[in-house]
C-alpha cells in the first residue's frame, strides 16, 4: 500500500488533490492473508496560516464487495447472453419456422427466417400479433394466444388452416400448418411469453388432396394418381378397410430397402423402432375401429443408414355414398430434425431459466450484503458532522456532505439492482386495486415538478377525466410514471418541454410522456429495456444511472397485464408510452 500511496503523498504535498475511484491494493487484515481490495478515496492537502502543507485530508470507502458484486453480475449476465446467442442461432438455422412471442400483448421478441418467409417478411419485431398481422385477428389465433398466457397450457394444431398476406397489400392466401404455441414462464413459473413454432404444410396438404380427389375418379385416374403419389416429398400409402397395406409409392420403397411387395400387409411393422410398436398398432387399431382420422409419431429404420428416425404417420378414411370405409389413405413424414429441434429448445430453455434463476439469487443476496455497509458509512458521517466525535469545521462537513451523497448514490444503486433481482426470481407481491389515473398522475407530477423547474423545462400535465380508472398496484404504478418522468428530465436539455397525456379504449388506458430530449437511435429502441442497457453511456454515468430503470418498468407493467413502448428518433425526441388495463 505505501508503494502505491508514496506518490499520491508526494503530489499533495505539492499542492494537489487526489481522487481515485476503486483503486486496487492488495492488503494484509487481521484475518487474513493480504488479499485484493478496491478503495474509493481522496488525498487534499490541509494547510496552517502561512499556506504549509501540515497534514493530509483521506476520506475513503472500501468498494471491494461493490466491485467484485459488478464483476460477478457481468459474468452472470455474460453466460445468459451466450446461452442467448446460442439459442439464436439454433433458432436462425432452423428448418421450420419459430417466434417468441413476449407479455400478454404477445409481442414478437424475435423470429427466424423461415417464419419471416411465412408472414411474408414484414416487419414485425417489437409488434404485437395484433398490430403485425391483423388478417390472424379474426381468424381466432390471438384468442388461442390468450388462452395459452393465460392458462399456460400449450396449443398444438395439425395442419391448421390460416390465411395470410405472402407479400404487402396482395390478398390474404390460404396456407396450412402445423404448430405448437408453448407458453414460457420465469423462475417463479408465471408466464412471461410463448414460443410459436412449426412447419408449412401446404404443399404436403393440397398434394394429399389431389390425391384424395383422384381416388374418387373413375378406374383410367389411377396411373395418374400414382404418378403424383410417388412425386411428393412424403411417403404415401393406401391400405384396405381392415388395415392392412395395399399400396406403397416408390420413394416409401427406397427409404425401408425392400420391394413393395414385401411390405404390404403387415410387414411394415418389422421396420419399427421395438418401443414404438405396441402404442402405434394400439392407435392404427382405434381408427379402424372408430373411423377417426389416423395419426401417430414413430421410429423407423431407414435402410441407407441403418438409423432410425422420427416419421409422423396420418391417415383418413375414404368412404362410399352409404358411409363405409373403402380404403384408407396414409402419408408418413420425416420429422427427425423438427424432434431434434424441440429437444434442444426445451434444453437450452431450461439452461436460460437456471441460469436466470441463479443471477437473480445472487444479486438479491449481494444486494442485501451492500446495505449493510452502505448504512454504517452513512451512520457514522451523520455521527461526525453532527460533532459527536469533536468539533467538525465548514470544509469537513462539506466533505462529509459529499460522503453522504456518495453512499445515497450506492444505496439506490443497490435499490435498484435488488428490484431487478426480485423481478427476475419472481419475488414481486402486487396489490391490484382500482386507480384513479388523475390522481395517480397528479401524485408522480407533484414530486418532479421542482426538478422541472430548476432545469428550465416546460412540464405539461394533461387534464385527465375523474373517471378514467385502471387496475394496477398503486406504488409498482407510481414506481414507473416516475421512471418515465425522471429519464425526460435526464435527457432534456433545459428550456425543453416535457408533455404527459392520457387516452383510453374500452379495455386498456395509455399514458405517454413526450419530451424534446435527445432521443434514442434506432438500434436501441428495444435494446433500452433490457438490464445494464443505456442509450448514452456518456450521459447516463453523468446523470447517475447503471440502465436498470426501463427495464423494470417494463416487467412490472408486464406483470400487471399492461406494456411500455417506445417511439423515438436521435435529437427528436422519445416518447414513452405505459398501457395498463382499463377498471370497469
Amino acid at each position: 500500500i505505501v508503494d502505491v500511496l508514496a506518490p499520491m503523498f508526494e503530489a499533495v504535498r505539492n499542492g494537489e488533490s487526489v481522487y481515485a475511484e476503486d483503486a486496487h491494493f492488495v492488503m494484509e487484515r487481521a484475518d487474513g492473508p493480504p488479499a485484493d481490495a478496491w478503495f474509493t478515496f481522496g488525498l487534499s492537502p490541509v494547510r496552517d496560516e502561512d499556506g504549509s502543507v501540515i497534514a493530509f485530508l483521506n476520506p475513503a470507502i472500501e468498494t471491494t464487495l461493490a466491485v467484485r458484486a459488478a464483476q460477478e453480475t457481468r459474468d452472470a449476465r455474460d453466460g445468459a447472453e451466450r446461452i442467448e446467442r446460442r439459442l439464436r442461432e439454433i433458432f436462425s438455422q432452423a428448418p421450420a419456422f419459430l417466434a417468441v412471442l413476449n407479455g400478454p400483448q404477445h409481442v414478437f421478441e424475435f423470429v427466424n427466417p423461415a417464419y419471416n418467409q411465412l408472414v411474408g417478411h414484414r416487419d414485425i419485431v417489437g409488434h404485437s400479433v395484433a398490430d403485425a398481422l391483423p388478417e390472424v385477428v379474426e381468424q381466432g389465433f390471438v384468442d388461442i394466444l390468450d388462452g395459452v398466457f393465460r392458462t399456460a397450457k400449450p396449443f398444438i394444431g395439425r395442419e391448421f388452416p390460416v390465411m395470410l398476406q405472402r407479400t404487402p397489400g396482395a390478398e390474404s392466401e390460404q396456407r396450412f400448418v402445423d404448430l405448437v404455441y408453448q407458453p414460457l414462464s420465469n423462475a417463479a413459473g408465471e408466464t412471461t411469453g410463448i414460443v410459436a413454432h412449426g412447419n408449412d404444410v401446404t404443399e404436403g396438404v393440397l398434394a394429399r388432396r389431389e390425391i384424395e380427389r383422384l381416388l374418387y375418379a373413375s378406374e383410367e385416374s389411377e396411373a395418374r394418381y400414382r404418378f403424383l403419389a410417388n412425386a411428393i416429398p412424403v411417403q404415401v400409402w393406401t391400405a384396405t378397410p381392415d388395415g392392412m397395406l395395399d399400396y406403397l409409392s416408390d420413394r416409401t420403397a427406397r427409404y425401408f430397402g425392400a420391394p413393395a411387395e414385401a411390405l404390404l400387409g403387415r410387414g411394415w411393422a418389422q421396420y419399427l423402432h421395438a418401443d414404438d410398436v405396441e402404442p402405434t398398432v394400439r392407435r392404427w387399431t382405434s381408427s379402424l375401429e372408430t373411423g377417426r382420422p389416423y395419426e401417430a409419431d414413430f421410429r423407423i429404420r431407414e435402410h441407407a443408414s441403418g438409423d432410425y428416425r422420427w416419421h409422423l404417420a396420418r391417415a383418413t378414411a375414404q368412404r362410399d355414398d352409404a358411409g363405409n370405409i373403402i380404403r384408407w389413405f396414409g402419408t408418413n413424414t420425416d420429422i427427425e430434425d423438427r424432434r431434434r429441434a424441440e429437444v434442444e429448445l426445451e434444453r437450452l430453455t431450461f439452461e436460460a431459466t437456471e441460469a436466470n434463476r441463479a443471477k437473480g439469487d445472487f444479486l438479491a443476496a449481494m444486494s442485501h450484503e451492500l446495505r449493510t455497509p452502505l448504512n454504517a458509512i452513512g451512520g457514522y458521517a451523520q455521527l461526525v458532522e453532527m460533532g459527536v466525535r469533536g468539533p467538525v469545521n465548514e470544509a469537513q462537513i462539506l466533505d462529509l456532505q459529499k460522503i453522504q451523497r456518495s453512499k445515497n448514490h450506492l444505496d439506490a444503486l443497490v435499490s435498484d439492482v435488488l428490484a431487478f433481482a426480485k423481478l427476475g426470481a419472481g419475488r414481486i407481491e402486487y396489490r391490484m386495486d382500482k386507480l384513479s389515473v388523475r390522481e395517480s398522475l397528479d401524485s408522480v407530477l407533484e414530486m418532479v415538478a421542482t426538478q422541472a423547474m430548476e432545469k428550465q423545462i416546460e412540464l405539461a400535465s394533461p387534464d385527465v377525466p375523474t373517471d378514467v380508472f385502471i387496475t394496477a398496484d398503486s406504488d409498482k404504478t407510481r414506481q414507473i410514471l416516475l421512471n418515465l418522468l425522471a429519464n425526460a428530465l435526464k435527457f432534456t436539455p433545459s428550456t425543453g418541454k416535457i408533455s404527459v397525456s392520457v387516452s383510453a379504449s374500452a379495455k386498456t388506458v395509455s399514458i405517454a410522456v413526450c419530451d424534446t430530449g435527445i432521443g434514442v437511435p434506432p438500434d436501441k429502441l428495444e435494446r433500452i429495456f433490457e438490464p445494464f442497457v443505456q442509450a448514452d453511456r456518456a450521459l447516463s454515468a453523468k446523470e447517475h444511472g447503471v440502465g436498470l430503470g426501463l427495464a423494470i418498468s417494463r416487467q412490472l407493467a408486464r406483470a400487471m397485464d399492461g406494456d411500455i413502448r417506445v417511439q423515438s428518433a436521435s435529437g427528436a425526441g422519445s416518447t414513452f408510452t405505459v398501457t395498463l388495463p382499463r377498471a370497469q
